[in-house]
């Protein structure tokens, strides 16, 4: 059976976006190793992801030309409607598993960046929550009750996370356009939250009498949200290969020989100078807790934590 022209959109579509977000999953690894940063757990959640996707997109091709979507269901055969039935529920089994694994991604992200006892806490019982969820829809009957439900959970998470890292930014002691540039960039997974919801909205315009005909925006958006939450997990790490803009109000000299361009800025009360040319940090005065430390190469030692930065805070 060719695929039906909305068949035919959604492949095209859905193609694009999936390989929009394998190309961010390459940067992103192009930053790691340029920046030998080092991989962590976000990073290889993005790889599962990328799996999951481009397995999601692989059904959706054997469901459009094999389940017969996009055409009405009165012109299709017992036997087609119930190959389109089959592969509905394997490419929600494959979404229950991407989209935890995205979010997930993200939380660890976070976690590699704001190192305070209470985040981290915070954020363990989050990810904690998310799998244990997770896992149980998974073991549970893929049903439209169950996608519902499980999609409102989705929506909550999705705001949780957005909003997790900003009281951490705002409390970094630099200057306000910076904690606004960083913001900025965590927001854009505010189109995570709106597909989200769009996507919760969609679902209740299925037509269980035409499902493989009313099912299309519901597929249109089961997977551009998916696709745009990786692309958005990668932007901070792909933010790294870029030279940092420095006001020269923040410019500062370290000794006689300082370096080409550096910035001042305070982490936890301590000071510190960041050469945009070698990203060396060098400690100026520095006491946490009545311990000094010392942060260089994108690498902050406290006693006996060790923490990578992953983007320029």
């Amino acid at each position: 059976m060719n695929p039906s022209p909305r068949g035919w959109e959604l492949i095209v579509i859905i193609s694009v976006l999936v390989g929009l977000a394998c190309l961010s999953t390459a940067v992103r690894i192009i930053a790691r190793i340029k920046r030998r940063t080092g991989f962590g757990v976000d990073d290889y959640l993005c790889f599962v992801a990328i799996v999951l996707m481009l397995g999601m997109l692989i059904e959706l091709i054997l469901w459009c030309t094999m389940g017969g979507t996009g055409y009405h269901m009165s012109g299709l055969d017992a036997r087609t409607i119930v190959v389109f039935r089959q592969m509905f529920i394997a490419s929600q089994f494959t979404y229950f598993v991407l989209s935890p694994s995205i979010k997930i991604s993200f939380i660890c992200f976070f976690r590699r960046i704001f190192t305070t006892k209470p985040f981290l806490r915070f954020t363990f019982c989050l990810n904690t929550f998310i799998a244990t969820w997770s896992m149980a829809i998974f073991l549970s009957c893929a049903s439209t009750t169950y996608i519902i439900v499980n999609q409102v959970f989705n929506v909550a998470i999705d705001f949780v996370i957005l909003a997790a890292p900003v009281p951490m930014v705002w409390r970094l002691h630099r200057s306000w356009q910076d904690k606004l540039a960083l913001n900025a960039v965590f927001a854009l997974g505010g189109f995570v939250c709106f597909a989200s919801v769009y996507r919760t909205v969609v679902l209740f315009y299925i037509n269980l009498d035409d499902e493989t005909y009313t099912i299309y925006e519901a597929t249109l958006w089961t997977h551009i949200e998916p696709s745009v939450g990786l692309v958005v997990s990668c932007l901070p790490i792909i933010r790294g290969l870029f030279p940092k803009f420095t006001p020269k109000t923040q410019k500062k000299q370290i000794g006689a020989s300082p370096p080409r361009s550096s910035t001042i800025a305070t982490w936890a009360g301590s000071t510190y100078y960041e050469s945009s040319d070698d990203r060396t940090l060098v400690q100026e005065v520095g006491v946490i807790g009545g311990r000094t430390w010392a942060r260089q190469n994108d690498t902050l030692d406290l006693g006996n934590m060790r923490t990578t930065a992953d983007t320029d805070v």
